[in-house]
């Protein structure tokens, strides 16, 4: 088919038909195809798609049994938000500085022996070590809380393109690992076109090039593409190179897996 392909252009180059383009047999794909897990074991308590369903990037699809992990944020959010053992120390620190500032002056009157003075003193330093600590302890609190809610978070599968679901493998109360999967999501905006052209075509074929994609029937109309990927090796045994477009499909309307035509704007032999 190549070989006719390639003699017809060049005929037509001979009869000084510049506007001819050659024509390629292609493939229409999603530009990607993903198997979505689980990085976490567990049953699975719902799963939140179906076959078929729009997802968009950060959707949740599925969440596995959490109610320990649940639990755990609450008790470590009660944790990190309560301030009652430093309001107590603040207490604890502001009285131990007045009664420091008034026997400060006694001191200085002779009236207050050194061994109370220095006893005073370090009853105000250890309260303000005990304020830090309590500090420092809900600061840890605090860290507790984000550390349980990244491993609550994680028990909700999240879709990480936007795309459709073109399989669903699991659902609620079956057991999924990291080796399973939950669905397959394909990602159809935008689409690959996959062709091989002979080698001849390599000097003329560029990435950013605008050509023409007409999928096969029951779709009856014509598409611009982009040359996104030139393959840098060629296939010996075929005497034929990879070209990868990108096909815009904004609307989701083109499906995945169709064959289709691909029409090059190549120089003729008279416009060289």
């Amino acid at each position: 088919m190549n070989r006719f392909v390639k003699a017809f252009a060049m005929l037509a180059a001979l009869t000084g038909n510049a506007a001819a383009e050659p024509s390629f047999d292609c493939v229409i794909d999603p530009s990607e195809v993903l198997k979505l897990g689980s990085p976490i074991t567990g049953i699975l308590a719902e799963v939140l798609v179906k076959r078929g369903d729009i997802v968009t990037r950060g959707q949740p699809i599925a969440v596995l049994e959490s109610s320990v992990e649940t639990s755990t944020v609450r008790l470590n959010r009660f944790r990190a938000e309560s301030t009652a053992r430093i309001d107590a120390q603040t207490e604890r620190l502001t009285l131990a500085r007045a009664r420091l500032d008034r026997n400060t002056q006694l001191f200085e009157r002779k009236i207050v022996s050194q061994d109370k003075y220095e006893e005073l003193r370090a009853e105000a330093r250890v309260a303000e070590q005990d304020l830090l600590r309590e500090r420092q302890e809900r600061q840890l609190s605090q860290l507790e809380l984000e550390r349980s809610q990244a491993i609550l978070d994680q028990r909700t599968i999240r879709s990480t393109i936007d795309g459709i679901v073109s399989d669903k493998k699991l659902s609620a109360g079956e057991f999924v690992n990291q080796e399973g999967y939950i669905v397959t999501l394909a990602r159809l905006d935008p689409l690959n076109v996959e062709v091989y052209l002979p080698v001849g075509y390599f000097r003329q074929v560029r990435v950013g090039m605008q050509v023409t994609v007409s999928p096969a029937p029951p779709i009856a109309s014509t598409y611009a593409a982009t040359i996104s990927v030139v393959d840098r090796v060629f296939d010996p045994a075929s005497g034929t190179f990879g070209v990868r477009l990108s096909l815009p499909n904004p609307d989701n309307l083109l499906p995945g897996g169709q064959r289709c035509k691909v029409s090059f704007p190549f120089e003729t032999a008279q416009e060289r």
